[in-house]
């Protein structure tokens, strides 16, 4: 549970995870100060869908009209350690503006700092683990409960069937629901005139 006497929500968690991970990981890593303000909030990184594998990302401050760097974690992660890996792997590339892809500074300060694994996607070492949950001691878990995508688009309740003429010179068609289809009582397509109508299924 979030620790009470704070009373944070999940972005206030966030931000101020972030800062502790600036301060108190990346800093003595860093040859410069980071270029710009950042904000952290939960939402799905661009282009997401419910199968991506994304679990944030960074966007370097050109993108935002006030100039801050802007971190998307993805709300379909709840364990507050996982976030606070993803979170670490997203201040890393703050930390130059996004300048660096997974490269050159990005791959330096992340391998000091503990980031193992692929720098595309990178894991914390133990090490790094223990200092993440020192974070966590502070601030609680995050109060947040994982969103399934895959689970938030309304069903269909009518499946609109393709009805079609078959003619070379016709191709007329429209959609309508199956007990429409089954109201028709002459299949002649009322464009030719010549043809049955056919549907998709």
């Amino acid at each position: 549970m979030i620790n009470s006497q704070l009373n944070l929500d999940r972005e206030a968690w966030l931000t101020e995870a972030a800062q502790f991970i600036l301060d108190d990981i990346l800093s003595s890593e860093l040859t410069e100060p980071a270029p710009a303000p950042f904000r952290v909030s939960v939402g799905y990184p661009p282009r997401s869908t419910a199968r991506s594998k994304t679990i944030a990302v960074c966007i370097k401050s050109e993108a935002s009209a006030d100039g801050h760097s802007e971190i998307f974690v993805s709300p379909a992660l709840s364990d507050s350690m996982a976030i606070l890996e993803a979170l670490t792997h997203e201040m890393v590339h703050y930390s130059d503006d996004c300048a660096s892809g997974h490269q050159h500074h990005f791959a330096r300060v992340a391998r000091a700092v503990g980031l193992v694994g692929p720098l595309t996607a990178t894991k914390a070492s133990p090490e790094l683990q223990n200092k993440l949950a020192d974070i966590i001691a502070t601030l609680g878990d995050i109060p947040h409960a994982a969103i399934d995508l895959g689970k938030a688009k309304a069903k269909q309740s009518t499946r609109m069937l393709k009805v079609f003429c078959p003619g070379e010179d016709c191709k007329f068609s429209y959609r309508t629901s199956a007990a429409n289809i089954r109201k028709i009582t002459d299949f002649l397509c009322p464009a030719c005139a010549i043809e049955d109508m056919q549907t998709d299924s």
